[in-house]
């Protein structure tokens, strides 16, 4: 069962401070694949390269980082309604 991004209008209503802490939040690799793909737009085959990891794993690390800043970017805006 994949969850949906939260709105983006509900994301963009959280301080850039408080975004930066939920990411720095991931596990150390998670938050690496994120940065590099989701923030540096680098394809999952240059970020296997760099890491000295497989293609597929690039690209499973990057969906479970989403996932689990989905559920705690949920997470911080019912504590913050």
């Amino acid at each position: 069962y994949q969850m949906e991004d939260p709105p983006a209008e509900d994301v963009a209503t959280i301080p850039p401070e408080a975004l930066r802490e939920i990411i720095d939040g991931l596990p150390q690799v998670r938050r690496t694949v994120f940065n590099l793909y989701y923030i540096d737009g680098l394809p999952h085959k240059e970020i296997a390269s760099l890491l000295g990891i497989k293609e597929n794993a690039s690209t499973s690390i990057a969906a479970k980082a989403r996932a689990q800043l989905a559920k705690e970017i949920r997470s911080y805006i019912r504590k913050n309604e």
